[in-house]
């Protein structure tokens, strides 16, 4: 008796994810949008849906499961701009001739490396080694976080506070040095 409980509230929490999400798609998509190109937004519901399945036995009622869906896209969205601005921060770095072809923007270029390198060298100097890590695998190398509450042996909320902690000590050191 108790196992058809127990399967019948699986069920009951998987049809409220499922229709919630349906319900609000369009909403979602509306946000992903204003943040990414058509084409990754397709790509940002789909990831979110995964994310939230994988939870689907934590939500109780629809307006958590809307909450958190409207939150969980946000976040994939920032997540893939982000992804893209180290991307193109590579490209520079990995093809020097890219750089060359465009003129007017040599002196960008060369002060964005020249930040990147300063910024670079206060996160070395600065940070703990754990921080320091932490902080290299999420905006350099765009883990997830997830993927490094797992590697790093800790909770998802100490990744995020260690992420926020880290970033608001390399601007006061930068600010600091700079004004």
């Amino acid at each position: 008796m108790r196992v058809l409980c127990v399967s019948y509230m699986k069920a009951m929490k998987e049809e409220l994810l499922t229709s919630v999400f349906m319900r609000i798609k369009g909403r979602l998509r509306a946000t992903a949008q204003r943040m990414v190109g058509d084409d990754d937004v397709d790509d940002a519901l789909q990831d979110a849906f995964v994310r939230l399945w994988s939870r689907r036995n934590d939500f109780d009622n629809a307006s958590a499961v809307e909450g958190v869906a409207v939150t969980t896209v946000r976040n994939i969205c920032i997540d893939n701009i982000r992804r893209d601005a180290v991307r193109r921060h590579d490209d520079i770095d990995d093809n020097p001739s890219a750089a060359a072809v465009i003129d007017d923007n040599d002196d960008d270029i060369n002060n964005q490396k020249e930040l990147y390198g300063e910024v670079t060298a206060l996160i070395d100097n600065s940070l703990s080694q754990r921080d320091r890590r932490i902080l290299y695998l999420r905006d350099r190398d765009g883990w997830e976080m997830d993927d490094i509450a797992l590697e790093m042996g800790i909770s998802e909320a100490n990744v995020r506070v260690i992420l926020s902690r880290a970033r608001k000590t390399i601007r006061q050191i930068y600010l600091h040095r700079n004004n």
